[in-house]
């Protein structure tokens, strides 16, 4: 069937707009599950976009550079199987917890140190952790670690 050059090339601003689109809107939820994990135990927001910017050959040697593989690889086989899972137990190290849970909602004390993470119960995003209840759209629960000496002594839960 005959075109005119213009009909037959119609198609390609969307495309294009397509792809723009779907190449900036990468975001956490889109990482594989371990990588989404160190996204949420990197230090700064700025640390966050850039690894959210990186290839997948390059997200090791990021979080070499920056200490997190290390301490991943320093937990054992089962603690690792059990942080991916979002089961922490008393005795773990707290680098277990946070790959587990992500970043506490709130923090107090050096050594013992206090951590409050924050569940969503119900709602969109039930069964996640997030920095505030708010952020549920639903109910929520707290789980209050201590640590010491970078070891989960205890475990509440408090709802």
């Amino acid at each position: 069937m005959w075109m005119t050059r213009k009909a037959r090339w119609a198609w390609l601003p969307g495309i294009l707009a397509a792809l723009t689109v779907s190449a900036c809107a990468m975001t956490p939820e889109k990482l594989p599950n371990l990588s989404r994990r160190f996204y949420y135990n990197l230090e700064t927001p700025s640390d966050q976009q850039e690894f959210l910017k990186l290839k997948e050959s390059e997200r090791e040697a990021y979080l070499k550079q920056k200490g997190l593989w290390q301490r991943w690889t320093a937990l054992t086989a089962e603690q690792r199987d059990a942080a991916l899972k979002g089961d922490v137990q008393v005795g773990y190290p707290a680098f277990a917890a946070f790959m587990a849970w992500g970043a506490p909602a709130d923090s107090q004390g050096k050594n013992p140190g206090y951590h409050t993470f924050i569940r969503c119960t119900s709602g969109p995003k039930r069964g996640r952790y997030v920095h505030s209840n708010l952020e549920c759209d639903g109910t929520s629960s707290e789980t209050k670690l201590t640590i010491v000496d970078d070891t989960v002594s205890e475990i509440k839960h408090l709802n």
